[in-house]
This record gives C-alpha cells, sequence and structure tokens, in this order.
C-alpha cells in the first residue's frame, strides 16, 4: 500500500525506515508515465515532506513520502528491533552524512587537514590505545593554544585501522589557528604524517569528509568519529507545503511537485532553482519503488559567492 493516512497529526513523528532499502536506484524512463498516473489517480492524496539541510554553503534537498503508522511502510524497509544488521547500516549512513554535513558547516578554506601515522616503534595494540594517543595529541594542540591566548581547537577525528597493513592512523580535520608545522610537532610517534589546507568545490568539503567516513571493518560498539564541543548544527528544516517560486502567495502541497517531477525529471533543476534562487543547482537525482510507486527526490545546491 502506497497511500498514507489524511490525518496530519499521525505524522508529526513518522515510524523510522531505511529508505535506501524501499528503492533502488533504477532507470525511471519506463515507468514514468506509469507512476505519474497512478499518483495523480490515488484516492487517498499521497502526503510527501521537502527536508533542506544547509551545512556551509552546500544546501542538499531530500523529497520523500510520510507514513502514518509502521504498517503503511513496506515490509522490505522496516526496521526491526531484532534486525540490527539493518538498524547498524541506518545507523552508520546516518553518521556519515551528519559527519559530512558539519565538515561543512564548521570549516572553510584554509582549515587543515591532517593525518597522522605511526611508526614501528610506537603502534598502538588496539583501538583504545590508538584513540588515547589522538586524545593526548587534542590535549597537547590546545595546551599550545592557550598559551598562544587561542581559544581550544575546532576538530573532527577519525581513527582507522587499515585492513591490509593493519596499520592505525588518524584523520583530523581541525581550524587553521596554528600553523601546519606547530601541529605536526606535537604529534611524536611518527614522522609519515600528512598536512593539507582545506580547498573547497562545487561540493564544499563533502568528498573529503566522505573519504574519511568510509567504511571500515569496525567493531560492533566501534565508535565512528568523534567531534569537539560546541559545533555548530547543520540547518534543518521540513515542510509539507511550499510555494512555487519565492514570490508566489499560494502554496501548494510537495506531492505535487513530486509528480510534476515524475513527468519531466528535467523540471527538477528548474523548481530548485525557483525555490533557491540565491542558490547554483549542482545535481539530481530521482528514485522509485517499483513494488508501491513511491517516489524520493534527492537535489544538491551551493550557495553562490
Amino acid at each position: 500500500m502506497c497511500s498514507t493516512k489524511k490525518k496530519s497529526r499521525g505524522l508529526r513523528n513518522p515510524p523510522e525506515y531505511d529508505p535506501e532499502l524501499l528503492c533502488p536506484e533504477e532507470c525511471l524512463e519506463e515507468y514514468q508515465c506509469r507512476l505519474a498516473d497512478r499518483l495523480a489517480r490515488h484516492r487517498k492524496r499521497l502526503e510527501y515532506a521537502l527536508k533542506e539541510i544547509r551545512a556551509g554553503n552546500q544546501l542538499e534537498v531530500e523529497i520523500y513520502p510520510l507514513f502514518a503508522r509502521m504498517d503503511d511502510v513496506p515490509e522490505s524497509a522496516r526496521i526491526k528491533r531484532d534486525n540490527s544488521k539493518a538498524q547498524r547500516n541506518l545507523n552508520d549512513k546516518n553518521a556519515r552524512k551528519r559527519l559530512v554535513r558539519l565538515v561543512n558547516t564548521n570549516f572553510v578554506n584554509g582549515d587543515l587537514w591532517i593525518t597522522l601515522t605511526y611508526d614501528d616503534g610506537h603502534l598502538p595494540a588496539d583501538m583504545e590505545r590508538a584513540q588515547r594517543d589522538i586524545r593526548n595529541w587534542i590535549r597537547r594542540v590546545n595546551y599550545r593554544r592557550g598559551k598562544q591566548g587561542l581559544p581550544k581547537a575546532k576538530y573532527i577525528y577519525v581513527t582507522e585501522h587499515g585492513t591490509k597493513t593493519g596499520r592505525f592512523h588518524h584523520h583530523v580535520v581541525m581550524d587553521g589557528a596554528l600553523s601546519g608545522d606547530e601541529i605536526e610537532g606535537l604529534w611524536r610517534l611518527g614522522r609519515r604524517n600528512e598536512i593539507r589546507h582545506l580547498d573547497a568545490d562545487e561540493d564544499g568539503f563533502s568528498g573529503m569528509a566522505n573519504y574519511i567516513a568510509k567504511e571500515k571493518d569496525r567493531e560492533k560498539y566501534e565508535k565512528r568519529w568523534s567531534s569537539s564541543q560546541g559545533l555548530k548544527e547543520p540547518g534543518v528544516k521540513i515542510v509539507k507545503s511550499k510555494r512555487p517560486h519565492q514570490q508566489s502567495k499560494t502554496y501548494k502541497k510537495i506531492a505535487t511537485y513530486v509528480s510534476e517531477m515524475v513527468k519531466d525529471q528535467g523540471s527538477i533543476e528548474d523548481q530548485m532553482r525557483r525555490w533557491y534562487p540565491d542558490y547554483t543547482f549542482t545535481s539530481a537525482r530521482i528514485r522509485h519503488n517499483s513494488f508501491n510507486g513511491m517516489i524520493y527526490i534527492q537535489a544538491k545546491m551551493r550557495l553562490q559567492i
């Protein structure tokens, strides 16, 4: 069943499900007319939401269906309490998205991307020891900053255990208040380190952030990444209706726009430009579930400079 209950009150806290399980990416050409017709003819109005995520100069737009009850969610997409693998996969994806958005929100060109390595004489025996090493290094960095009248460092770090080499290393994104030479000099456990200055592309720092957040053979309860306190959160807004363009005084349900986008994928870019004239369109992706005909749309934009 692809319809939802009409009562909007039941959608305030929609059930948790994984849209990646629900709708694998497929070619839409042969389905466009059939799905558009299905959306238009459906007796009960489908309810869709639009989520805006602003992280630095990046804007992500996610359009997705709302389900009032877990019974309305297709069986294949449900996150069950006894399905720890599915829940972990969803947690991992959400954690990676959060890391990428935090990096784009809190860091700017000229800040530092640091890779810290170990020499043979200082290799840690386990993850606990490796994380103790990176925390000790951060304490030294903050002590040096304090001596220079600087606030504590703003950072995000990921500790990795190489699956081929078996060697630990750390990826760190940090504000650039201290020079690269000072930063590296405070790491005393290895010399083959890399320190680069951040340089944003059209996706901000998403490429770098996705790289350091890539999947590893992580233990069940191993922490994915850690950060300093006080980082700014990306701005998130969820709406169920939107004006056709900024100057319009009338609102249309998000489901109405979905129907138009299914008929013509090229209209996604045009609509994004009308909604967000201060942003440059980067990319869009539309997916469907052939089981229930539901549509999922993602778009990315960047703030014009």
